[in-house]
């Protein structure tokens, strides 16, 4: 289905890169013609090895702190 295709993979807040590296994970053995990440909001506190190559927002916070957005 998605074999020799150009895919973006969209995730609303990068916060660990949990989220994202499990739907990456789904992709590795698949032969993409491109793979790309986009996010939303990038709060800058990986825990996983995953870059978003693509950002709306990069927000410096602490990991207490909440992000929430809205869409207009």
């Amino acid at each position: 289905m998605y074999k020799n295709k150009s895919l973006v993979l969209v995730d609303d807040v990068l916060n660990s890169g949990a989220t994202l590296i499990y739907g990456i994970k789904h992709f590795l053995e698949v032969p993409l013609k491109r793979f790309k990440t986009a996010v939303l909001v990038n709060r800058n506190h990986k825990k996983y090895p995953v870059k978003a190559d693509f950002k709306g927002i990069s927000l410096s916070t602490t990991l207490q702190e909440h992000v929430s957005g809205r869409i207009y």
